[in-house]
């Protein structure tokens, strides 16, 4: 039976893409040892669950659905500055930082997402939510040289992200990286 790698996402603006797509062309020629993102590719992760079975998928949806019900209200945060998981001398994760106001919501929102699906019958997450924006994975640190300094003091633009929809998403690996495809979208609505 095919497995549906799968995971739950928010979507980025146009205009967010193009300030990733700034930033990775800018640093891409500054360091060896590391596997860019394709800025289009880029997304927030709220709950990944790994390999599913069409049925999993199922709950998955029914889960998704209550958690769209309970939290109606869209919102709108941040994308600003850059840092690495989990330290800057041996860096993994080199990534774009989220801030604003309405944090406290999208921390409720994944919570309200990780308790829905957590009653369809999958495990709870053990790390806490870091919300962030993945840009590269760090192949070799050794290679790095100076350019986490480079890096970390990257001035990204403070640029919006309206979170009004969420989406359940299936991921694809192949040799050239990964390939998403939306399996269904839920879209918040304004309470009245």
């Amino acid at each position: 039976m095919e497995k549906i790698r799968t995971f739950v996402a928010i979507s980025l603006t146009s205009i967010l893409q193009d300030h990733l797509e700034r930033l990775i062309t800018e640093m891409r020629p500054l360091a060896e040892g590391v596997k860019w993102v394709t800025p289009q590719s880029v997304h927030l992760t709220l709950k990944f669950l790994g390999n599913l079975t069409p049925a999993e998928l199922e709950k998955v949806f029914t889960g998704m659905e209550i958690a769209q019900n309970e939290f109606a209200e869209p919102f709108v945060i941040q994308a600003s500055g850059t840092g690495c998981f989990p330290a800057i001398r041996r860096p993994r994760v080199l990534w774009v930082g989220l801030t604003g106001a309405s944090m406290t919501q999208l921390q409720t929102l994944q919570n309200r997402i990780e308790l829905q699906l957590k009653d369809q019958g999958f495990p709870l997450e053990n790390r806490s939510f870091k919300p962030h924006l993945t840009v590269a994975r760090v192949r070799d640190h050794r290679l790095l040289g100076g350019f986490m300094e480079k890096y970390m003091s990257y001035d990204f633009p403070v640029t919006d992200l309206p979170v009004t929809e969420l989406k359940v998403m299936r991921s694809d690996l192949r040799p050239q990286g990964a390939v998403y495809s939306v399996q269904k979208t839920y879209k918040l609505r304004e309470v009245t």
